[in-house]
């Protein structure tokens, strides 16, 4: 093709920067264009992944069907920065650009949100597959990894992608998004004055891509003005897709995560109905302590979670107690206040400000309380903030009340 023909291409297909087309090559036999992109700005496509840590950007190649130009469907190769950590369906990939998805698939983001979408209008296998032009298998994998996906990516997988013509509607008033949001008003009202100013496809593309990154990092409470985006109305389907975005699907825990520790030191109990588990996991809790090197201990939490990966249709209750203490871990990492927070000085000064029957909690606050009427320097003060807010991390399962006690004055301090 030449140069022109590409541009045209281009454009017609949403490609925009840091990207462009490098070459196609016309499969005239399957019908397809195999569309070769090239990289033009790396550091603007790097911080969906991993924030741009150094010490994790890699370049992973990826084939990825997206739309179709006539009865030729387009093919996306492209080499993309990607985290080794990231998910098939984690919120950095549907984060990218609707012709781009994860390396070790072979859908965009354009063909997942499509199906995502879809499904929750009733369509089956059969109607995508006539509808949307794609394999039966293809939308198969697309589901299952939907249903394997976290609670805040299902919300992101219905999001429309920028090539989405509903933005430019919002844009242009041809289409009102009901909102009780002030961030959002604010943001609607500047971004609407300025796109009647625009003249380029550049700038249009630009308020485009910051309209709907505003929605990608506001997902979590913005799920009515993203229904209204995608169409959904009618208490059944509204319904259907509040159940989409909130069921859990159980994951096991990943090798490093500290609730293996908590297993094998008893300060998780699963409280197995297993004979076979509870053996394995009292001879693991032996090797572990006796093994003699890093090696040795990580052997006994790999044996462990190996049980579980093969034997996980029988543990499912114990499962569930799994997943509920990674989401408890999760959230109070997330809400803690750090230890330069002045409302731990609150709780080492005021014994009723938090109070608390946990004796062991008391003690280490008695022992604080002394060592600070003795020396109130600023870095004894921190270091007892920190041990404090360490305990209630350690113990949070025990110590809910205090720790919502604790987050709830948060605010008032």
């Amino acid at each position: 093709m030449e140069r022109i023909e590409l541009s045209v291409l281009q454009d017609a297909l949403g490609i925009g920067a840091p990207w462009a087309i490098k070459s196609v090559v016309v499969d005239a036999e399957n019908q397809r264009f195999n569309i070769h992109l090239d990289l033009h700005d790396r550091k603007k496509v790097l911080g969906f992944f991993d924030g741009g840590r150094k010490d994790s950007q890699s370049l992973a190649v990826g084939a990825w069907q997206y739309q179709t130009v006539g009865n030729f469907r387009c093919i996306i190769h492209a080499a993309i920065p990607v985290a080794s950590d990231s998910g098939v369906t984690s919120p950095a990939v549907m984060s990218l650009a609707a012709f781009l998805g994860h390396p070790s698939r072979s859908y965009s983001n354009l063909i997942r949100q499509q199906v995502a979408l879809a499904e929750l209008k009733g369509m089956d296998v059969n109607v995508m597959s006539s509808v949307f032009g794609l394999e039966p298998s293809l939308i198969t994998t697309i589901l299952d990894d939907l249903q394997k996906s976290s609670v805040q990516s299902r919300s992101l997988a219905f999001l429309p992608t920028e090539v989405d013509p509903s933005w430019n509607k919002i844009l242009r008033d041809q289409m009102l998004i009901k909102t009780t949001s002030l961030p959002l008003k604010l943001l609607l009202s500047k971004m609407k004055l300025t796109a009647n100013k625009v003249s380029s496809e550049q700038q249009r593309q630009e308020l485009v891509q910051e309209l709907r990154q505003f929605f990608v990092a506001n997902t979590a409470v913005l799920d009515s003005e993203i229904d209204q985006i995608c169409g959904i109305s009618g208490n059944t389907m509204q319904q259907r897709v509040k159940v989409a975005k909130t069921q859990q699907k159980l994951v096991l825990p990943a090798l490093k995560n500290p609730l293996w520790l908590d297993l094998l030191s008893g300060k998780l109990k699963l409280n197995s109905q297993s004979v076979p588990l509870n053996l394995l996991i009292s001879r693991q809790r032996m090797a572990f302590l006796q093994g003699h090197n890093v090696r040795e201990k990580v052997q006994a939490i790999e044996t462990i979670r190996e049980y579980f990966r093969k034997n996980y249709r029988s543990l499912k209750p114990e499962l569930v107690l799994l997943n509920r203490a990674m989401d408890i871990r999760s959230k109070t990492l997330l809400r803690l206040p750090e230890a330069d927070n002045e409302i731990w000085q609150k709780v080492l000064t005021d014994d009723s400000f938090v109070p608390s029957d946990n004796v062991a909690y008391k003690l280490l606050l008695a022992k604080l309380r002394s060592q600070l009427a003795r020396d109130d320097d600023g870095g004894i003060k921190i270091e007892a903030a920190t041990r404090v807010r360490e305990f209630i991390k350690q113990n949070q399962k025990s110590m809910r009340r205090e720790l919502d006690t604790l987050i709830a004055k948060v605010g008032a301090v």
